[in-house]
Order: structure tokens, then C-alpha cells, then sequence
């Protein structure tokens, strides 16, 4: 245990270390400031309107690292919210049928696809856990093949998975499940890039279904209840 006099001289030392990392070339990259999430503040924007209005589920489908989840679970926790975040994702990359019709369908090449695969469920879970959340559920696999209906009514959900298979059919499985307020986000929803199979299951799901095509951010886009 520390002194009062040693506690004191101990922050002294971190802050002068703190000013001495700032104020040095390429050192000062450390305390920089940087964006760390890869889903734009609109479509953050957008999943917690959605989440605030509504009392049904809340998940997000493909989790990589864990970073937008940390934000997720951050503002349940400070607004009282006592629903578990349901994280969805298969930890070992895209599944088999899924770029099997991004390279024979949809033109990609199985390089290109080839991500995410560094993925270990135990240590996305405990890495949440070290945080301090515990109000969260993790499911292991090909989320277009879960029973969506087992967690109905749902509130908000970000899919963020990229490709087109599985992007239409969540689409297609939650939309008659979402509450009055709620909605999807969507990420990589931009013309001509890896990921554009997002974009084009959503612009078929809208024109199916008779719905506005809604920009959040830009690259995200949202189908409301």
C-alpha cells in the first residue's frame, strides 16, 4: 500500500510521462487522436434511437473484435437498460455458402473474402467480461440460419455482414418480427467495393417490400418497422 506522499509522487510521474509522450515525434502518435469504430456515428445515431424506443431485442450480427459492441453494451449499461446485447457471429470467417455466391454469382474473388478468421468466441466473451459487461449473449454460427422468431419482438439490429446471401435473408426473417419503432441498420452499404453484396441485398429487400431507401452515415442505411 502506498503512502499518501508516494501516491502523489507516483501521478506526478504518469502525468510528467503523459507530457513527455505527447510532446515527442512519433511517441505522440500513442496519445493521438483517432475514430476507433468502424461503423460511421450516423448509423451508432440511428441503432440507438432505435434501441431507446423500443423494448425488444437488441443484437448485432457480425461482432470482428468486439470495439462497436463495447458501444452497444456502454449505453445500456449508462441508460439502465436491462436487456442482454445478443452478438451474433461465426468467429472463423465467412461461411463456405456464402462466398461460395459472392465468387460464382456476384463476380468476387475468394481472395477478397477471405477475412474475419481470426475470430475465438472464448475470448470475444471474455474480453466483454474484463470490461465489466456481463449483460450479453453470444451466438456461434451462420446468424441467416437462426430462428429469429425464438427472440421476437425485436427492437434493433446492426447487421453487418457484408455479403449478400446472408444479408438478404436476415432481412427477409426479421422484418415481420421488428417492434413498432424499431429498425435495422446496415453497414457497407456502398456502390462498388468487396462488401457491395450488402447494398444489393438491401436495394432488392426496399424494392420487394416497397420501402424508401434511407442513408445513415455514408456507408449505413435502415429499414424502420
Amino acid at each position: 500500500m502506498l503512502t499518501q506522499d508516494e501516491g502523489e509522487h507516483l501521478m506526478k510521474l504518469l502525468e510528467a510521462g503523459k507530457i513527455a509522450i505527447y510532446r515527442t515525434p512519433v511517441l505522440n502518435r500513442i496519445m493521438a487522436p483517432r475514430y476507433p469504430l468502424k461503423i460511421n456515428p450516423g448509423q451508432l445515431c440511428a441503432m440507438l434511437q432505435f434501441m431507446d424506443a423500443t423494448s425488444g431485442s437488441v443484437a448485432e450480427v457480425g461482432v470482428a473484435q468486439g470495439n462497436t459492441s463495447v458501444f452497444l453494451l456502454e449505453h445500456l449499461r449508462t441508460t439502465g437498460d436491462e436487456r442482454d446485447l445478443l452478438l451474433f457471429d461465426t468467429f472463423a470467417g465467412f461461411t463456405e455458402d456464402s462466398i461460395a455466391h459472392e465468387v460464382n454469382v456476384r463476380g468476387k474473388t475468394r481472395t477478397e473474402l477471405d477475412k474475419f478468421r481470426y475470430g475465438d468466441e472464448a475470448r470475444f466473451k471474455a474480453n466483454l467480461t474484463k470490461l465489466g459487461y456481463d449483460r450479453f449473449s453470444t451466438v456461434a454460427g451462420d446468424a441467416s440460419r437462426f430462428d429469429w422468431g425464438s427472440i421476437a419482438p425485436i427492437g434493433a439490429i446492426l447487421l453487418d455482414i457484408d455479403l449478400y446471401q446472408p444479408t438478404i435473408d436476415i432481412l427477409e426473417a426479421v422484418y415481420p418480427l421488428l417492434e413498432s419503432g424499431g429498425g435495422i441498420v446496415l453497414d457497407d452499404c456502398v456502390e462498388g467495393t468487396s462488401w457491395d453484396g450488402s447494398l444489393h441485398a438491401y436495394q432488392e429487400f426496399i424494392s420487394k417490400h416497397r420501402l424508401p431507401f434511407e442513408r445513415v452515415g455514408h456507408k449505413g442505411a435502415i429499414v424502420r418497422a
